[in-house]
C-alpha cells in the first residue's frame, strides 16, 4: 500500500482513499485524473486506477505498481514522460471480472 502525508494532516493518505477527479502526474505533466479505484476480490488493496487519460480522451487501467507517489497535488506516477505506453490500454470493466470499484 502506498501512503503519503498531506500537509498539516495527521493521517495517511492511500490510494483506496482517492476521490474520483484526483489529478495524475507524469514527471511535471498532469495527464488525467482518476475516475475509480479498483481491487481484486474481497481484498480492500487498491490494484488498479482508472485514469482518464486527457491525450487520448478515454479511461485507461494503470497498475498501483506504477505509482510513485501521492500527495496533496495528485497522483505521481512511475513514468516521468506523459506518453501513453502500449501496456496501459483504454479500460473496459469486462476484462476484469474478478475486479470491484472501491471508489
Amino acid at each position: 500500500m502506498i501512503a503519503a502525508y498531506k500537509s498539516g494532516s495527521t493521517m495517511a493518505r492511500t490510494l483506496e482513499s482517492l476521490d474520483p477527479g484526483t489529478p495524475v502526474f507524469a514527471g511535471r505533466t498532469r495527464v488525467g485524473d482518476v475516475r475509480a479505484v479498483y481491487a481484486e476480490g474481497d481484498a480492500r488493496i487498491a490494484e488498479l486506477l482508472i485514469v482518464h487519460w486527457d491525450a487520448i480522451d478515454a479511461d485507461v487501467a494503470v497498475p498501483t505498481t506504477e505509482v510513485a507517489s501521492l500527495d496533496g497535488d495528485g497522483v505521481q506516477l512511475i513514468r516521468q514522460e506523459a506518453s501513453l505506453s502500449p501496456d496501459l490500454a483504454p479500460f473496459d470493466a469486462a476484462r476484469f471480472p474478478t475486479m470491484k470499484k472501491l471508489k
